[in-house]
Order: structure tokens, then sequence, then C-alpha cells
């Protein structure tokens, strides 16, 4: 099995044709540095922090089209925004699931300890899927809904029964770790920030090599600087393939995942 990379975004987050050239590129530059399935965590930066609900359908829409294309390297995850109405959040999330996304994510529109988050979650725990959020401790103060490490804790203690994965380890570093070392439910990816010498050692240290998972975060981060992280990390090799791949099959459970004809049209058309 090749790697996983459990988070790369694309750019297609509107009505124009598809990038098929960048996709292509992504697709290169990837297996150039031994992976062999990425999943697809939407077009974030081609939107509004806070998108609408036809922007969000529209951005889902794009990535089941991307995923059409070769299934086995692009897998997908459920672009959402907690703001929108618990229907439309549970009926978008379901359409996404049921064409074969594979998990759920947020990004800066509302902080993961809002009671506006609770529809989310429970439509993770009833479709079976986990919850990807971006978190990070940043000196000169976060953006105002981004969530830390302690918005997704105070979340996973409220919600035991959904995984949850904590996306970027280099973002919250050493207090991210803390703040979920005895949370169960929430693994960390290696995804963001500059090459940095022990982060992940530490991580397995405090949270044990089956709750990290390998994410590059790009096109904004290249793929053999944030490999290097963990290759480079002196930890042994079984530790480094968990994190490489077999924690993402465990935690995305890919073999559920069947993408039906037709499900790339929105729910409103």
């Amino acid at each position: 099995m090749g790697i996983i990379d459990v988070h790369v975004h694309h750019r297609w987050g509107g009505e124009e044709e598809c990038p098929t050239a960048e996709l292509e590129r992504t697709k290169r530059l990837a297996q150039m540095s031994g992976i062999s399935s990425i999943l697809l965590l939407g077009a974030v930066l081609s939107i509004p922090p806070s998108p609408s609900p036809e922007q969000i359908q529209v951005s889902n829409s794009n990535t089941l089209r991307i995923m059409e294309r070769d299934p086995d390297f692009f897998w997908g995850a459920c672009y959402l925004n907690p703001a929108h109405s618990p229907a439309f959040i549970r009926s978008e999330a379901r359409r996404c699931v049921e064409a074969g996304m594979l998990a759920l994510k947020l990004w800066i529109a509302v902080k993961a300890s809002d009671p506006r988050f609770d529809p989310v979650m429970e439509a993770a725990a009833e479709l079976e899927v986990p919850v990807f959020i971006h978190a990070w401790y940043k000196t000169t103060g976060n953006l105002e809904q981004e969530s830390n490490g302690a918005d997704i804790a105070h979340l996973a203690r409220r919600f035991p029964n959904v995984d949850i994965a904590l996306l970027h380890l280099p973002g919250v570093k050493y207090r991210g770790v803390a703040d979920v070392k005895d949370l169960p439910n929430v693994w960390v990816d290696t995804s963001g920030g500059q090459p940095e010498a022990d982060i992940v050692e530490y991580a397995v240290r405090h949270l044990g090599a089956d709750r990290l998972l390998y994410g590059s975060d790009a096109p904004g981060r290249h793929y053999g600087t944030q490999l290097g992280r963990v290759a480079g990390a002196a930890i042994s090799a079984e530790d480094k393939e968990k994190i490489l791949w077999r924690n993402a099959l465990t935690l995305l459970k890919r073999e559920r995942a069947r993408v039906k004809p037709g499900a790339t049209k929105e729910a409103n058309a």
C-alpha cells in the first residue's frame, strides 16, 4: 500500500470548467512522492471562509466530479458550514456520504466549541464518518472563528462517539497535543507549518502512533517537505507505516465507499 495523504485541497470552487491540468499536476507530484491516494478537503481557498449553502453544494459537487475521474486516487470529504440550518447540514452530509465521500470537513466559519457544531456531529454519528477540523494556535491571535486545540477537546468530550481529526499538528504544537491527549476519539494530522524537529516524535510519545495521520495541506505546501517530517522522524518503521497509511484506512473506512452514478447533482437541481 502506498502513502495516503489525508489533507489536500482543490481550487474548483465555482461553475467554471474542471481545472484538468491542475488536477493532473496534483496527481503527478503526489505519485512522485510515493503517494497513492489523497483525501480532498474542499475548495476552501476558492470560496469565502463562511460560504453560502449554494457555494457549499457547488464545491462538494466539484469534489465528487473529481472523485469520479479516478476513485482510487481521489477520495473526498464533504465540506460544511456549521452556520447553516441543521436541515441543510444533514441533507448535504447525507448527499455527499451516500455518493462516496469518507468524512466531513470544517474550516473557519464557526469555532468547534460553538453549539452550532452539534448538527454536524450528529450527522457524522448517524453516517458513521469522522469529522476533520482545522485548528491552530497563533501567537498573533487566531481568527475570530478559528478553532484551537482546546475547542477541539471541548467538542470531543461532548461527542465521544464521533471520531475527530484535528488538522495541523505543527499549528497546534505541544499545547494542542496536551489538549487532546486523553481523548481517544481525537486523531491528529501532521500537515502544515515549516519543517520542525521532534514534533512528530513528541506526538508519538504522548498520543501514540495509532492516532496520527499523514497530511500535506497541498497545494499550499509541498508533499516532499511535509513527508520529510514523518520520514525523518526518530520513530520505528512500524510507527511510520501507521502514520503514512494504516491509520487513514482505519479512520476513513475506505472499503465502505461506493460512488453512485449521478450523485454529483446538487440537491436542489
